[in-house]
C-alpha cells in the first residue's frame, strides 16, 4: 500500500505544482515564412536597393534643373532697397534717406545660349532617366544570377547529403562483411576514406550555400536571422535560342547606349553654348525707384519717384581667342563621345553574341549530361548488384559511385549555367523586366 501511495504522490506532484505556482505563458512556435519566388526577390531587391534610390533622386534633381532653365527666357522682376546715413563735419554733410526700386529685366538676344541651355537641361534629365533604367536592370540581373546560384547550392547540398547517406550504408555493409571475415580491411579503409571525403565536400558545399544566402539577403534586404527559403528550382525548359534580331534589339533598348547617345547630344549642345559667347548679348530692363531724403546743408529734402528704361548690348571684341579655343575644346569632346558611342555599339554586339553562345552551349551541355547521368546511374546499379553478389571488387563500386555523383553535379551546374546565361542575355539585349 505504501508503494502505491508513493507512486500516486509522484504522479500527482507536477499537477499540484502547476496549480500552486504562477502560470507560464505558452511558447508560440516561430512563424515560418513562405518560400520566396524569383519575382518576389526582384521586387524586394528594387525596394531596398540604395543605388536605385540614389539614381531616382538624381533623376528628380535633373528634372527640377530642366524646369528651372525654362524660366531663363521669362522676364525677371526684382526688388531692391537701400537705406543710408551720411555724417560729415558739423551739419554740413549730414543727411539720411531711403531708396526702393522695382526692376523688370528681359533677355532679347543671347546668340542661342538660352535655347541651348534649355535643351541641354532636357538631355541631362533624359540621361538621369537612362541611369535609373540601367541601375534597375543591373540590380535585377544581379538578383537573378544570385537567386539561381542560391538554388543551385541548395540542390548541391541535397546531392552531397544523398551521396554521404549512400556511402554510409556502403561502409556499414563492408564493415559487417569484414567482421564476418568476408572482406579485407583495406576495402573497409578505402570506403571510410571516401566517406570522409564526401563529408568534407558536404561541409564545404554548406558553407558556400550559407555565403551565397548572405549575398542574396543583402540584395533583397532580409535580416540575417530570418529563414530564407526559395520556391523555384532549376528544372524547366532548356531550349537553344536562334540569333534572330538580338543585336538590333540591344542597340535600340540598352540604357547605357542611350546614355552615351545623350552624352554626345549634350556635347553638341555645349558646343552651341560655346559658340554663343562670340555673339552679342542684348538685354532690356525697366526700373522704377522711390527716393526719400531728409535735408542737409548741401543736400536738400527730396521725395522722388523716377522711372527709366535701359537696353544693354555686350559685344565681345578682344578676348585673346578664348571663345574660339573653348569652342574647339567642345568640338573635340563631341567627336570623342561620338567615337565612344560607335565603340560601345561594337561591344554590345559582341556581348550579345557571347551571351547567345553561352546560353546555347549550356543547353547542349544539359542534353549530354542527362545521357551521362542516365548511364552513370545504370552503371552504379549494375555494379552494386555485382558487389552484393560477390562478383565485383569494392574499388569498382566506389568508382561507379563517384562517377554517378559527378554526373549529377555537372548536370545541375549546366542547368544553373543556363539560367544565369538567360539573365545575362536579358541584360545584354536591354530587356525591361
Amino acid at each position: 500500500m505504501k508503494v502505491i501511495f508513493y507512486v500516486g504522490l509522484v504522479l500527482a506532484a507536477p499537477g499540484l505544482y502547476a496549480q500552486s505556482g504562477p502560470a507560464l505563458a505558452p511558447i508560440s512556435p516561430p512563424i515560418a515564412l513562405a518560400p520566396l519566388s524569383l519575382a518576389e526577390c526582384r521586387a524586394l531587391a528594387l525596394e531596398h536597393n540604395q543605388r536605385l534610390a540614389a539614381a531616382g533622386r538624381r533623376q528628380r534633381a535633373a528634372e527640377a534643373g530642366h524646369e528651372a532653365t525654362k524660366t531663363n527666357r521669362l522676364p525677371k522682376l526684382d526688388f531692391s532697397g537701400t537705406g543710408y546715413y551720411v555724417h560729415g563735419l558739423g551739419n554740413t554733410l549730414n543727411t539720411q534717406g531711403v531708396t526702393a526700386g522695382v526692376g523688370l529685366t528681359q533677355t532679347l538676344y543671347s546668340g542661342g545660349r538660352l535655347r541651348a541651355q534649355t535643351a541641354l537641361a532636357d538631355v541631362t534629365a533624359q540621361v538621369a532617366t537612362a541611369a535609373v533604367q540601367a541601375t534597375r536592370q543591373q540590380q535585377l540581373t544581379e538578383t537573378d544570377q544570385t537567386y539561381w546560384q542560391t538554388v543551385a547550392l541548395r540542390d548541391h547540398v541535397m546531392l552531397a547529403e544523398r551521396n554521404r547517406t549512400q556511402l554510409q550504408a556502403l561502409v556499414r555493409d563492408v564493415d559487417n562483411k569484414y567482421r564476418a571475415g568476408l572482406a579485407y580491411q583495406a576495402d573497409l579503409l578505402r570506403a571510410q576514406v571516401q566517406l570522409r571525403d564526401a563529408e568534407v565536400r558536404l561541409l564545404r558545399t554548406r558553407d558556400d550555400a550559407l555565403l551565397i544566402q548572405l549575398v542574396l539577403r543583402q540584395l533583397i534586404g532580409r535580416p540575417a536571422g530570418d529563414s530564407l527559403r526559395l520556391a523555384d528550382s532549376v528544372e524547366g525548359e532548356f531550349a537553344t535560342v536562334s540569333p534572330a534580331d538580338y543585336a538590333a534589339r540591344a542597340r535600340a533598348q540598352r540604357p547605357d547606349l542611350r546614355r552615351l547617345a545623350l552624352a554626345n547630344q549634350a556635347d553638341s549642345l555645349q558646343l552651341e553654348v560655346a559658340r554663343s559667347a562670340r555673339w552679342p548679348q542684348i538685354n532690356a530692363s525697366v526700373n522704377a525707384l522711390y527716393l526719400r531724403q531728409k535735408p542737409g546743408f548741401l543736400l536738400p529734402e527730396a521725395n522722388n519717384t523716377p522711372a527709366y528704361a535701359l537696353v544693354s548690348v555686350n559685344l565681345p571684341l578682344v578676348h585673346w581667342q578664348e571663345n574660339r579655343l573653348l569652342e574647339s575644346q567642345r568640338r573635340y569632346l563631341t567627336q570623342a563621345s561620338r567615337a565612344d558611342l560607335a565603340e560601345a555599339h561594337q561591344q554590345v554586339t559582341l556581348e550579345v553574341s557571347r551571351a547567345l553562345l553561352r546560353l546555347n552551349q549550356a543547353a547542349r551541355r544539359i542534353e549530354l549530361q542527362r545521357l551521362t547521368l542516365t548511364q552513370a546511374q545504370e552503371n552504379l546499379r549494375l555494379n552494386d548488384n555485382r558487389f552484393r553478389a560477390g562478383l565485383l571488387p569494392l574499388v569498382d563500386l566506389l568508382e561507379a559511385q563517384t562517377l554517378s555523383q559527378r554526373a549529377a553535379t555537372e548536370l545541375l551546374d549546366a542547368k544553373v549555367e543556363y539560367r544565369v546565361a538567360e539573365a545575362a542575355l536579358a541584360q545584354a539585349t536591354g530587356e525591361q523586366f
